[in-house]
Formats: C-alpha cells, structure tokens, sequence
C-alpha cells in the first residue's frame, strides 16, 4: 500500500485553494501589489511584458541567477525580490501567497511560451 495515499496525513497548511487557477488569480493581483514591500515596486515594476525574467532561456528552477550569485529555487527567487528590490517580508514556506506567487509565475511563463510559438 503506498503511504501517501493514507487519510492519515499531516497538512503543510490550512487548505488555501481548490483548483490552480484561484492560485494563479491570487499571484496575479499580488504580482502588482506595491504595497507587499516598502519600496514602492511590485514584481510587474520589473518584470512587465516579461522583462528581466530570461525566459528566452527557457531554463527551470532551480538554476544559477547571476543577481542572486547562487542556485536557487523558484521560491526562493519570489523572497529574494521580496527582501531586496521590494524591501518586504519573505513569505513563509507553506504559505498560501508563496504557492500564488510561484502558481502566476508557471502561468506567466507558459503564457510566454504560447506567444513564442505563435511568433
């Protein structure tokens, strides 16, 4: 019997979402929220119309980002901007607004590559 499908398990949180896209629409409207940080910038100061997020490279996390000067996870890429260009609070691990962030970021993504495909 695999124990992961046991009804015995221990929750990482309270449940947050019932299917990817309330995730993602919770990203979206936090991924221009300028008031997550002191700093007056949202993650769309940076990364509108996919600036600054190489995904011409069409690498996934983790992987080395030279502004970090390590390899990192997706996850720790969000809290990274979070604490530096932001000025905020990292977001905690299990957090229902870390799993929105990193959600809009896979949706952002394959909306770039859908785009890229119909160039």
């Amino acid at each position: 019997m695999n124990p992961c499908s046991a009804n015995q398990n221990t929750p990482i949180r309270k449940h947050a979402f019932d299917n990817f896209q309330q995730a993602v629409a919770l990203g979206k409207k936090m991924w221009s929220d300028e008031s997550l940080g002191t700093s007056g910038v949202a993650c769309l100061s940076c990364h509108a119309e996919y600036d600054l997020l190489h995904l011409e490279r069409n690498q996934n996390f983790p992987h080395f980002v030279k502004m970090v000067g390590d390899v990192v996870s997706l996850d720790q890429m969000i809290n990274y901007c979070m604490l530096n260009p932001m000025k905020g609070n990292q977001f905690e691990k299990n957090s229902k607004e870390l799993t929105a962030m990193a959600a809009y970021y896979r949706s952002y993504r394959m909306q770039y590559l859908k785009e890229q495909r119909h160039k």
